[in-house]
């Protein structure tokens, strides 16, 4: 009886790994540059993406806009959230990562691991 429970339990683990597969769920990911700032554009109204600093990590991303403004989008849930941040940017190097205060309690800090050239188009914001 328990040698079929545990292949049962097994075949329901991987039925429910394939249909997470197959439905796309979990990949919240940011891609890329791009990807980054098609997020952005969507998550604001009236938005415009320019200069795009992408986490490491695919985790997060600051998006400068052609306006000026400037959106910090991170991973949350299943999808990715953004917000618009005042000028200048709140940040400090805390290890090997850049921490982003979004002045938001709900929304929180966001890590920003960013290669040399990224960090210097961060301090020019801040």
């Amino acid at each position: 009886m328990s040698l079929t429970l545990l292949i049962a339990s097994l075949a329901a683990i991987l039925a429910l790994s394939g249909l997470v597969s197959l439905l796309q769920l979990g990949g919240n990911r940011i891609g890329d540059v791009a990807d980054a700032a098609r997020i952005a554009e969507e998550q604001i109204a009236g938005f415009r993406s320019g200069p795009v600093l992408m986490s490491g990590d695919g985790e997060a991303a600051l998006v400068e806009g052609t306006d000026g403004r400037i959106v910090i989008l991170k991973r949350h849930g299943a999808h990715c959230a953004g917000r618009v941040l005042a000028r200048p940017l709140r940040a400090h190097r805390c290890d090997k990562e850049w921490r982003i205060e979004t002045g938001d309690p709900r929304f929180g800090h966001v890590a920003l691991a960013l290669e040399k050239q990224d960090e210097d188009k961060l301090l020019t914001m801040m």
